[in-house]
């Protein structure tokens, strides 16, 4: 292989790389967005009004429901945010979305984590 060759490879690797990291920082701010919003339709932003995971309903699709139904990735972005500390399980087992938490989950996120995270009024 030749020196113009090989650079050409790297560069076609790169750009599948850079195209794969825009496509899932797409994907997952869509998501958030949709999380955010099931919270807020239900006005779960507080402890008080925090809502259990019946009323949330988001659950992990599984092989076949990917398969055949289009993709609902909701299920990993709420994953997302609960690791972040951003929606918070109560002892009753109920959730509810915190704002504050929010921003402050963004600050501590690299590049990637800063684009998916979608600006909120407060």
């Amino acid at each position: 292989m030749s020196p113009g060759e090989i650079i050409y490879i790297i560069a076609i690797l790169i750009a599948a790389i850079a195209i794969y990291l825009m496509v899932l920082v797409i994907t997952m701010k869509r998501n958030i967005k949709k999380v955010f919003r099931v919270f807020e339709e239900k006005n779960a932003l507080s402890v008080k009004t925090a809502i259990n995971a019946t009323e949330l309903n988001i659950q992990k699709q599984g092989i076949l429901d990917r398969a055949i139904k289009k993709r609902d990735n909701r299920a990993q972005a709420l994953k997302f945010l609960m690791d972040g500390g951003v929606v918070i399980i109560t002892g009753d087992e109920r959730f509810y979305f915190n704002k504050k938490k929010m921003l402050e989950f963004k600050k501590r996120l690299n590049f990637f984590g800063r684009m998916m995270i979608p600006d909120i009024d407060n």
